[in-house]
């Protein structure tokens, strides 16, 4: 439907093309009268396009000048006179057109073509002709039209719209000054070859490496490695998990700064030796033996951190100091006191240690598609990462938590646990043995006591014999001593 009001429309304005103001006529021309199809189907075509492709269809070289941006849709149907085509598009779209030397015409609205008009030309010396030339150019085209026009003002200079091309009316001379001008600064971009290389690392892991360089980037100075230099991000940075390397994608310059950047970061990194021992101790035997946990005893100092209490002992002092370790020694000894773990475990600077005593529950939990498996650990579960500071000290960040089982029911999906949690964070010097407690849990033990034989006697021996509730709490203490192995 579209189409057939498009065409009655264009057939209906033909019709009344006389009566509309049209633009100046064409000159006599056998070429203007040669007939030409219009037609920008259903979904129109931009008015400037349109004008181009009509002009260069007998042979006009068209320039577009303050053409507004507008799609039509027009359908003349059988071919018709060019002339008389040419007349009804610029009618109907207000435009007007000015037909120069060389067949050149200036398509635009009146306004922008009236100084054309009311310019003077330049006068050309007689013996030199103009030529019209094309050049192609690197550059922004309108910027080159400014460029040429003011280095070259005798020349007429217009950019070919859609393409990187300029045409120039011009005599030899000026043509000599436009390939001069064009020659020095319409340069192409400098393109900088690209080079590949792999990265094979030693201690680093490749993922993470890879997304530090992605985020910082690469900055390039001078020769000698000085100055602020410039950011360069024109580089591509891909890890290979499975040979640990990086691939990396970019210029000499880059390669080079980022070289040197992987060497520095893939640094060997030291180890560190953490000694964990786990150790219950029910409250009621500490204050038996008149240990009082809340106090500082010589060189063994006490501080209250993250819900539990933190205790540093230095061995290098270990005769006008506490020995931790012996004095729980002996306490298990006696059996006032339980030994859970004692593990040693070695860790790089930075990285996680995970000491866990205790078991698994192993659950399946009923789902719409398939079973759903779960693993619960329970026991004590404790990380320790260290941090080596600058001036030799250990940073040990700690987290421990102690889950029991309370109860278990017939129903598979209820697990009924008690949780007890620590978090810490201290710095110690070499050698120095940090204790932590404060993971309280709390006991109760009750005790039917009866006469020997007597009290096996249904009846009597209930009233013969007597109920004993104890109630303790225990305190769970976890001893960690950190040092570093050169």
């Amino acid at each position: 439907m579209k189409r057939v009001l498009s065409l009655l429309t264009c057939v209906a304005l033909l019709g009344l093309a006389p009566v509309l103001a049209q633009p100046a006529e064409l000159p006599a021309d056998a070429r203007f009268d040669q007939l030409v199809s219009f037609s920008t189907g259903l979904a129109g075509e931009d008015l400037g396009t349109m004008l181009t492709a009509l002009a260069r269809a007998v042979d006009l070289t068209p320039v577009i000048d303050d053409v507004p941006p507008r799609t039509i849709v027009y359908d003349i149907g059988e071919p018709k006179p060019f002339r008389q085509v040419w007349e009804l598009v610029l009618t109907l779209n207000d435009l007007d057109y000015l037909l120069q030397e060389n067949d050149i015409v200036v398509i635009g609205t009146s306004g922008s073509l009236a100084r054309l008009r009311t310019s003077a030309p330049e006068p050309v010396v007689e013996g030199e002709p103009l030529e019209q030339r094309f050049y192609r150019v690197n550059n922004d085209v309108d910027t080159v039209v400014r460029l040429l026009r003011l280095a070259v003002p005798e020349a007429t200079v217009e950019g070919l719209p859609g393409t990187s091309a300029v045409v120039v009316s011009a005599t030899e001379e000026q043509h000599e000054a436009v390939a001069e001008t064009l020659a020095e600064f319409d340069q192409p971009a400098e393109v900088l070859p690209l080079v590949q290389r792999t990265y094979f690392l030693s201690n680093s892991d490749a993922d993470s490496l890879a997304e530090t360089l992605r985020a910082t980037g690469v900055v390039a100075g001078s020769e000698d490695g000085e100055g602020t230099g410039t950011l360069i991000d024109t580089f591509t940075v891909v890890a290979d998990a499975r040979t640990n390397s990086l691939i990396v994608t970019g210029t000499a310059a880059v390669q080079s700064r980022l070289g040197a950047l992987i060497a520095e970061l893939d640094e060997p990194q030291p180890q560190v030796n953490v000694q964990v021992r786990i150790q219950e101790i029910t409250r009621r035997s500490a204050l038996d033996l008149g240990i009082d946990w809340s106090t500082g005893l010589g060189n063994f100092t006490a501080n209250i951190l993250s819900g539990g209490l933190s205790f540093i002992f230095d061995t290098t002092q270990v005769i006008s100091s506490l020995n931790v370790r012996a004095v729980l020694d002996a306490l298990e000894t006696q059996g006032l006191s339980r030994r859970v773990d004692d593990s040693n475990i070695t860790v790089l600077n930075n990285g996680q240690g995970t000491i866990q005593s205790g078991g698994q529950i192993f659950i399946t939990l009923p789902g719409a598609q398939e079973n759903i498996e779960r693993t619960i650990p329970y026991g004590v579960q404790v990380d320790v990462t260290p941090r080596i500071t600058a001036d030799g000290r250990i940073t040990l960040e700690v987290s421990a938590k102690v889950e029991d089982v309370l109860s278990t029911t017939n129903d598979p999906t209820f697990l009924n646990l008690s949780t007890r949690n620590l978090t810490s964070t201290v710095t110690v010097e070499q050698g120095q043995t940090l204790l932590l407690g404060g993971l309280l849990q709390n006991s109760l033990a009750v005790t039917r006591q009866r006469l020997p034989i007597i009290g096996s006697i249904p009846g009597i021996g209930d009233l013969l014999g007597r109920t004993v509730t104890e109630e303790d709490d225990i305190d769970l203490l976890l001893i960690i001593t950190a040092t570093v192995i050169d």
